[in-house]
């Protein structure tokens, strides 16, 4: 596998581990959107998407949760789960890494991963959104093969809105 990346791992969420992922964006997401979002926002959507409820909650949905790890050490995560069952589509939600490890082709090893896990499941499309102002992101997808689908603009509450892009990569 060209993303084999030494001592990098990547493993489901265990039911006493789902608070981390909380912890995680909370140090992730002010690097990743401080430049995009308010810090207003940030806090926002990370109670709203974060808190321990809505996580279990998507979880018992088919959400698949997994930590990337260094060692044993989380240093990112990601989630995906069914979107369309006509075509076949999974929905990748969330797929963030601590800056200090960006560059080093993990994030594309992540994205690897989820591929060959919507593939074995038979599925024909992979679906995301991502903020069309996080150009880094952007690069990363479209270097993985996805293309722009679409735009979409969500009212998430409080004034706040999620302006992205939709992306799909054919399986």
């Amino acid at each position: 596998m060209p993303y084999d990346i030494q001592g990098i791992a990547i493993r489901p969420v265990r039911e006493e581990e789902l608070p981390l992922l909380e912890k995680l964006a909370r140090r992730i997401w002010p690097e990743t959107y401080a430049a995009i979002l308010t810090p207003g926002q940030i806090e926002y959507m990370i109670e709203l998407m974060y808190a321990l409820p809505v996580i279990q909650k998507e979880r018992h949905e088919g959400v698949t949760f997994e930590l990337i790890c260094s060692a044993e050490t989380p240093i990112g995560f990601l989630a995906y789960g069914p979107y369309h069952e006509e075509p076949p589509t999974l929905k990748l939600h969330k797929l963030y890494l601590d800056s200090a490890w960006h560059g080093r082709g993990i994030g594309s090893m992540a994205l690897q991963h989820v591929i060959a896990a919507a593939r074995l499941a038979g599925y024909r499309l992979l679906c995301l959104n991502v903020n069309k102002n996080n150009t880094a992101a952007l690069r990363a997808y479209e270097r993985n093969g996805f293309l722009r689908v679409g735009e979409v603009k969500i009212g998430i509450g409080r004034g706040y809105f999620m302006d992205d892009y939709v992306m799909e990569l054919e399986l």
